[in-house]
């Protein structure tokens, strides 16, 4: 077996549980960067949030040869153990409560980060974060006033075939590459949705964006990256958290719906209405019961892990309508609000407009 660390920062993460250790996150990337002669070559973070507890609770490593978690001041690791040797992921806990960063030494492409990515996705009561459009540029607004944002990179979803757009552009001899603020509406424009965008900051930063709540950080100053991209994540996801929890229905009071927020109409044809069942079908551990599909979209879902459940109502182009049921954990109205946002190019999610006072007795009363 490969005993070689697979990164500097790695090293930093497992000495910071057997003794001294750096006071704070930053304080790790700058010693791994010192560690490694300037060439640390990158930090990737997901920012996540729970319903209870944390998220190593739930998170369940597989192919490893072997695991240990340690805690030291409140930061918690996963020291693991694979067929190439040894590497760790960290949880630092923000400002919020069940919010969490979980980092990593790894390149995004990497096939560890891939595996932590398919233990977060089969996690219960963890939560991956949505992004929305105004999120990206709030995190460009914030760079602006440190140097021109550049535009490196944008990855796109294009809502009404799925397909990809990617656009990359190289340094200018003249001028400056597009900003944040020109790629997002590009996008829109195209009837697209956001996807991972990279930045460079003049003599600040270079820095990779996710619409799954995450971010890399490649070079620069990192404690400015902290400070406007970390926090950014934090206050997105602590939102979502916020919005998504204690949403269950309450006897004698108005169901509070979420929606999803469309950039482009939906239902246009049965198509339309067929791609929304397929995809909600397709999600594990999940039933559901069409109720109406035309002149509008009527169908029930439950989470069969935790007994949550909910109704959708899709009676407008450009947004669908969740009701939560008498069980609705905040993680399960993440997993089907979060996966119909991501493939049908969401703008938002968030609470739906003023609505006449409904419940769910009256909507299924409604089909009779």
């Amino acid at each position: 077996m490969n005993e070689v660390l697979m990164s500097p920062l790695d090293a930093v993460f497992w000495a910071w549980t057997r003794s001294s250790h750096p006071r704070d996150l930053a304080a790790a990337v700058n010693a791994a960067i010192a560690g490694s002669k300037g060439k640390l070559a990158q930090v990737a973070f997901e920012t996540v949030f729970t319903s209870q507890g944390h998220p190593f609770d739930y998170i369940k490593p597989r192919s490893t040869l072997a695991s240990d978690r340690q805690s030291v001041d409140g930061v918690e690791f996963l020291r693991l153990t694979d067929v190439d040797g040894r590497w760790v992921l960290v949880a630092f806990p923000t400002r919020h409560p069940g919010v969490y960063h979980l980092v990593s030494g790894l390149p995004m492409t990497h096939p560890r980060w891939k595996r932590v990515e398919r233990w977060i996705s089969t996690a219960r009561n963890v939560s991956r974060c949505f992004l929305n459009h105004d999120d990206f540029a709030s995190i460009g607004d914030r760079l602006s006033e440190f140097g021109d944002v550049e535009v490196v990179k944008v990855t796109a979803r294009v809502v009404k075939d799925g397909s990809s757009v990617n656009r990359g552009f190289p340094v200018r001899a003249r001028g400056l590459r597009p900003s944040h603020l020109d790629e997002i509406s590009e996008v829109e424009s195209l009837g697209a949705a956001v996807r991972t965008i990279r930045l460079h900051v003049t003599d600040t930063m270079d820095i990779h964006v996710r619409r799954i709540a995450g971010a890399t950080f490649y070079s620069g100053d990192f404690k400015l990256f902290q400070e406007q991209v970390l926090t950014r994540l934090e206050d997105a996801t602590a939102a979502r958290r916020t919005l998504l929890t204690g949403r269950q229905r309450q006897s004698r009071e108005p169901v509070r719906a979420v929606t999803v927020y469309l950039g482009e109409p939906l239902m246009q044809s049965g198509d339309d209405t067929a791609a929304i069942l397929e995809l909600v079908q397709g999600m594990a551990d999940v039933s559901m019961a069409v109720f109406h599909r035309n002149p509008y979209l009527h169908f029930t879902v439950t989470d069969e892990s935790d007994g949550s459940n909910f109704d959708v109502m899709v009676t407008k182009a450009d947004a669908i309508d969740i009701y939560p049921g008498y069980r609705a954990s905040a993680t399960a109205l993440a997993r089907v609000a979060q996966r119909l946002g991501e493939r049908f190019g969401a703008l938002a999610i968030g609470d739906a407009g003023p609505v006449e006072r409904v419940s769910l007795d009256d909507l299924v009363a409604s089909e009779g």
